[in-house]
């Protein structure tokens, strides 16, 4: 499980789903969902969650997208079999994990330390209260 620390900036509620903008270091991280925690305020500090199967790769991500998030990441370190690889990716938000099929990432041509992006679904996000140190 991936885990980035946050702080809300935005509450926009919308007639069928609400936006939540979260900023973690200089990046903006816009996350969807149905319903708004009650005890989430602007300002606070919270923990976003999300899986490892959630961040999709790009390589070279051109025009756009209908994704929320577009984070430029470098790949640290691949662990590989013959069906699945679990990528690291160091960004502005930290170490994030994704886990692709061996077969994307060869058609991708991803190596250790070439530059992609990392495209994340603000619907995939999870949050929580950031918990003290």
């Amino acid at each position: 499980m991936n885990k980035i620390s946050a702080t809300v900036d935005v509450i926009e509620r919308m007639d069928v789903v609400s936006y939540i903008y979260v900023n973690s270091g200089d990046t903006v991280i816009r996350l969807i969902k149905s319903e708004i925690p009650g005890w989430l305020e602007i300002g606070d500090k919270i923990t976003c969650t999300f899986r490892e199967a959630s961040v999709s790769i790009s390589k070279e991500c051109p025009g756009k997208i209908s994704i929320e998030n577009a984070l430029p990441a470098t790949l640290k370190e691949v662990r590989e079999n013959a069906s699945l690889c679990e990528l690291t990716l160091e960004s502005d938000v930290g170490s994030v994990v994704s886990l692709i099929t061996s077969s994307a990432y060869e058609n991708l041509g991803l190596e250790p330390g070439c530059r992609a992006t990392m495209l994340l679904r603000g619907i995939d996000i999870n949050i929580e209260p950031a918990l003290p140190s």
